[in-house]
């Protein structure tokens, strides 16, 4: 061995490693949110640290943060102190009976993966949160429902709506790829969109912007029902609405919320829920006003006891009222994996009175 090989061996730093205990999950909160903690706190570098964990194979913390493989949690559960069962807490497998029925049960199946991806109805990247918890919570926890669900439209603690977008930049927050969710919005702005050395990203602590306070205590009570839902432990009503409010998302029109919190008929009424696609592709799950307004409007229908074919019935006479006459196009992946939550009694009457139409997107 060369000389100047010995002396660069002397020079490398010793191999570090992690020492238990990791700083203790905060209920609900993701796994790339615990990892950013456990960073700091260790104050290890991001990829040294997926690599220690073993969260650099086979998809990356993405892919683990669907679900854990064995040897990956025994790694973690060693290194960290913390439990098999805190450890599954933090990822998608804890909605596989419910928002997520055909969660791939190996992330290394490609295949089986890129399907239920297509299809899925998660987001892959963009963000919802609620800044008072985010204040609450050392660090800026994020919580797993937030980061990767729809479903959370509000914040029953704190009586407010999500936020999905930065009040400084006014665009949507997204999440890098396997790193932890950030604390400022890291979106370049305009200036510096076409400049290749002179832009930067648009820096707002996140934790600063303003939520809107929920006007309508029955909004937070329907979030209460879809979390209970969520964890696994749902009443046959609480299946129902979730099943409809799923169908009436993309359907929904001005007059169906035409009582209520005003805010959510303005979240309808608006260009941002109005087509299938607006805003760079985004889909209208993807605002949680519009999904709080679909979440209201299906438990009206059923607190009237519609029968399925009724709901149709009512969807259409609505929608012909604000000339909604265009069908929803719903990919057959989506309808296998997705929104639909299959069996869904809401999806076969609305695809017979032509107001969802399955194939692939036009």
């Amino acid at each position: 061995m060369s000389t100047a090989k010995k002396t660069a061996q002397k020079r490398r730093p010793p191999h570090r490693t992690l020492t238990a205990p990791g700083p203790q999950p905060i209920p609900g909160e993701s796994l790339s949110s615990w990892i950013g903690e456990l960073a700091h706190q260790q104050d290890f570098e991001m990829k040294p640290l997926l690599r220690e964990l073993y969260l650099d194979r086979l998809g990356g913390l993405s892919a683990g943060e669907m679900r854990l493989s064995d040897p990956v949690v025994r790694r973690m559960e060693k290194l960290t102190g913390i439990g098999a069962e805190g450890l599954h807490a933090m990822t998608l497998a804890r909605y596989a009976g419910n928002a997520l029925p055909h969660l791939p049960l190996l992330s290394s199946d490609g295949l089986a993966v890129q399907q239920w991806h297509k299809g899925a109805w998660i987001h892959h990247s963009e963000a919802r949160w609620c800044t008072k918890c985010l204040r609450a919570n050392e660090g800026s926890r994020w919580l797993l429902r937030w980061k990767l669900l729809p479903w959370s439209f509000a914040c029953v603690d704190h009586g407010v709506y999500m936020v999905t977008e930065c009040q400084a930049c006014w665009a949507t927050v997204r999440f890098q790829h396997d790193a932890p969710p950030g604390r400022t919005c890291e979106n370049w702005t305009d200036e510096g969109e076409w400049t290749h050395d002179l832009g930067e990203p648009c820096g707002f602590p996140l934790r600063m912007c303003q939520p809107v306070p929920v006007s309508d205590d029955s909004v937070l009570a329907l979030q209460a029902r879809v979390n209970t839902w969520l964890d696994g432990t749902p009443t046959h009503e609480d299946r129902h609405l979730v099943a409809l409010a799923a169908v009436l998302i993309p359907l929904l029109s001005p007059t169906m919320v035409r009582r209520g919190d005003p805010l959510l008929r303005y979240a309808v009424r608006s260009p941002r829920g109005t087509t299938q696609r607006q805003r760079k592709g985004r889909r209208p799950w993807t605002d949680s006003l519009r999904v709080a307004a679909a979440v209201y409007t299906a438990n009206d229908f059923l607190n009237h006891g519609y029968s399925a074919s009724e709901v149709a019935e009512w969807i259409a006479d609505l929608r012909l009222l604000d000339h909604r006459r265009r069908p929803w196009h719903m990919d057959v992946t989506e309808l296998a994996y997705g929104p639909s939550l299959r069996p869904n009694p809401y999806v076969e009457p609305l695809v017979h009175r032509g107001l969802i139409t399955v194939g692939r997107w036009l």
